[in-house]
């Protein structure tokens, strides 16, 4: 047996004296750990505890919040909306009134919520023909009352059409814009395109092939073709709405022009022509102002009707040449009345003073004319 020697035996000891060493402190390193462990597995415990309180909590929170919306949504008034015409059975409204039905349906749940009370709306919106197709269902209390969409199957049978999409298509084929708008005519084709089962392409070809011919000039300002039949429908209303702007500025210019025009024309004309006096030294005084035709003048005083008579002016115009008779002034209705009155034989001339006609060998033929042209005019 092999000896130890003694310096090999104390090399030993040592190393285990390390050892122990290590391990003690280990052991005691793995005790704090240990403590901390604990200590944090109490702290999850404590903060899971607090979640779970918190999420129950809120837990609480929102159903009541839910009873509270659910109340609120109860006592909330449903919109008002009109109940569509009644539907007769004729076939061109009956798509127009299925969609406003399942609208109010749509609009009001709480008030048609079941398959029954649904076909009740439908049943009493029906008159005619389609009140007579359904009034055995309801006598005989028939089983397509109680399922709504059996009963429009039925009812789509009896009053729809029946070859929806060979419809759709010759209709789709012969319709065009014309005169209307682009918005309008899109309308029309994406209700007839619904039941036609074709892809975007053709759509959008045919689609452009109805537009109007100046549309489909402006369309032809894009270089890229469109996506999808929205895209084309959306080019095609830009379009249109541009081409209406530019008709609208054109109509205005033009109108702006005329009035500039009627202007210009009628600030070029030439004015009125004063009145021609033959001889203006045959009177003395100023020059008397032209009176308006259509201006009604007022009574002449003793010392104008002298001045006129004195001047051999018109006692109607006060212009030379002429008596008031003769006055191109003088409006034709009072002339006739005038010659009416005064020289009918059955209607004696009324004045308030009788004058006579002073007859002087000296004076000329101007003054009994005068005389008498006053006379008259009075």
């Amino acid at each position: 047996m092999e000896t130890v020697s003694k310096q090999e035996y104390m090399r030993i000891l040592s190393e285990l004296d390390l050892l122990t060493t290590k391990f003690v402190a280990l052991e005691q390193e793995n005790q704090k750990l240990l403590g901390d462990l604990q200590q944090v597995s109490v702290e999850k415990a404590q903060q899971h505890e607090e979640l779970s309180k918190r999420v129950q909590q809120l837990e609480a929170v929102v159903l009541s919040l839910r009873q509270q919306a659910s109340t609120s949504q109860s006592l909330l008034k449903e919109p008002k909306i009109s109940l569509p015409t009644k539907f007769d059975g004729t076939r061109s409204q009956f798509r127009g009134f299925l969609n406003q039905v399942r609208l109010i349906i749509h609009m009001h749940p709480n008030r048609y919520p079941t398959d029954t009370t649904r076909v009740g709306l439908v049943g009493t919106l029906l008159t005619g023909t389609a009140l007579a197709w359904f009034a055995p269902l309801l006598e005989k209390k028939s089983p397509i009352l109680e399922n709504f969409d059996t009963f429009i199957n039925e009812f789509q049978a009896s009053f729809g059409d029946t070859d929806s999409v060979r419809t759709a298509i010759n209709k789709i084929r012969r319709l065009r814009q014309g005169d209307r708008p682009a918005s309008a005519y899109a309308a029309d084709f994406r209700l007839l395109a619904c039941d036609i089962p074709w892809d975007e392409a053709a759509l959008m070809d045919l689609f452009r092939h109805g537009l109007r011919n100046d549309v489909k000039d402006l369309l032809l300002t894009f270089h890229d073709e469109p996506k999808s039949l929205t895209e084309a429908i959306s080019r095609a209303v830009r379009c249109d709405n541009r081409l209406f702007e530019r008709r609208s500025e054109r109509q205005q210019m033009s109108t702006r022009l005329r009035s500039e025009q009627t202007y210009a024309s009628a600030l070029a004309s030439p004015p009125l022509a004063p009145m021609q006096v033959s001889n203006p030294n045959s009177f003395n005084g100023p020059t008397p102002m032209e009176i308006d035709a259509a201006r009604r003048r007022g009574p002449l005083s003793e010392a104008e009707k002298q001045r006129r008579r004195a001047n051999r002016l018109c006692l109607y115009c006060g212009g030379p040449g002429h008596i008031a008779i003769h006055c191109p002034h003088r409006p034709k209705r009072q002339l006739n009345q005038v010659s009416v009155q005064n020289f009918d034989s059955c209607s004696p001339v009324k004045v308030n003073k009788p004058r006579t006609l002073v007859s002087d060998p000296q004076s000329n033929s101007f003054d009994v004319l005068s005389q008498l042209d006053e006379l008259l005019n009075e």
